[in-house]
C-alpha cells in the first residue's frame, strides 16, 4: 500500500512539542522507515548592523569616475596584471605582489580582487592582454577611487620607517651645517 507523499512529507516536519515522536521518512523505493530523534535546532546567528555607521564601509558608486590619467591606482594595477599573466593564468606569487601594489597605493583587498577578476576574465574571454586594460576601462570607472591621504597620515603608517627617515634628515642637516661653517 502505498502512501501519498505530500503526507508523508508534512509529517517529516519536526514538531517541536512532541520530540520523540516516530516520524517516517520516504527512500527512493517509496518505503517508508522509522526515523526517531529530537528535532536539530539552529545555532544562534551573530548578526551586526553595517550602514554609515560603520566607519570601513565605503558608500555604493552611482556615478563612475572615469580614468583620466595612466597615473589612476585602477589603471597603474590593470595595467601590471596584464604585464604579469602568463595567457590568462595569474600565478599566486604574482597576485600577491598585485595585491600589495594595490594596498600601497590606497586600494581596498575587495577592489584590488574585483580589478585582478576583471582582467582575468578579459583574458579568458579571448582579449590580447596588451589590450585587457584598454577593454576593461568601463568596468573599471565603477570601482571608487582611493580616498586621498595626506602626508601626515602617510607617515603615521610606517612609525619606525618614519624615525630612521627623520634621524637621517636630521643627520645629513647636521652634516652640511658641519662642513659649511668649516
Amino acid at each position: 500500500m502505498a502512501q501519498d507523499p505530500l503526507q508523508t512529507a508534512q509529517s517529516a516536519q519536526p514538531n517541536p512539542t512532541a520530540s520523540n515522536k516516530v516520524v517516517r521518512r520516504v527512500s527512493r523505493r517509496g518505503k517508508g522507515r522509522p526515523v526517531t530523534g529530537k528535532p536539530i535546532e539552529a545555532p544562534a546567528a551573530k548578526l551586526r548592523l553595517v550602514g554609515s555607521a560603520a566607519p570601513d564601509v565605503k558608500q555604493p558608486t552611482s556615478n563612475p569616475t572615469p580614468i583620466r590619467s595612466a597615473t589612476d591606482p585602477r589603471w597603474v594595477l590593470a595595467v601590471s596584471t596584464s604585464q604579469m599573466m602568463q595567457g590568462d593564468v595569474l600565478s599566486p606569487h604574482k597576485r600577491e605582489t598585485l595585491m600589495g601594489l594595490g594596498k600601497s597605493m590606497g586600494l581596498s583587498p575587495f577592489d584590488c580582487s574585483l580589478i585582478l577578476a576583471i582582467i582575468q576574465d578579459r583574458a579568458r574571454r579571448g582579449i590580447a592582454l596588451d589590450a585587457c586594460p584598454a577593454a576593461s576601462e568601463s568596468q573599471l570607472a565603477l570601482i571608487p577611487l582611493p580616498p586621498m591621504r595626506s602626508f601626515k597620515s602617510a607617515l603615521g603608517d610606517h612609525p619606525t620607517r618614519t624615525l630612521v627617515i627623520a634621524i637621517g634628515l636630521l643627520t645629513l642637516q647636521a652634516l652640511l651645517i658641519w662642513v659649511w661653517l668649516g
